[in-house]
């Protein structure tokens, strides 16, 4: 394989990833978004402002990465 080659390959791989992610990454938030709700329901959250919310779904997505690592470590 040539240098042109292997360099229009690693191109088209690189685009091919940016596009899968740029694909899945609304997706993953929508989700994400779909549990806060279930997480806020369930629990009865309400906040008085958009901050407020905002700073709380923060946390919660980063306890939520510190549980599935924990998980994942755990098996």
């Amino acid at each position: 394989m040539s240098l042109l080659q292997k360099t229009a390959l690693k191109v088209v791989i690189a685009l091919c990833v940016l596009f899968i992610s740029t694909y899945c990454i609304p997706i993953l938030d929508k989700q994400l978004n779909n549990e806060w709700a279930l997480f806020k329901r369930d629990h009865r959250k309400q906040y008085h402002s958009i901050e407020e919310e905002n700073t709380r779904q923060a946390i919660w997505k980063a306890n939520l990465g510190k549980i599935q690592k924990h998980n994942d470590e755990a098996q």
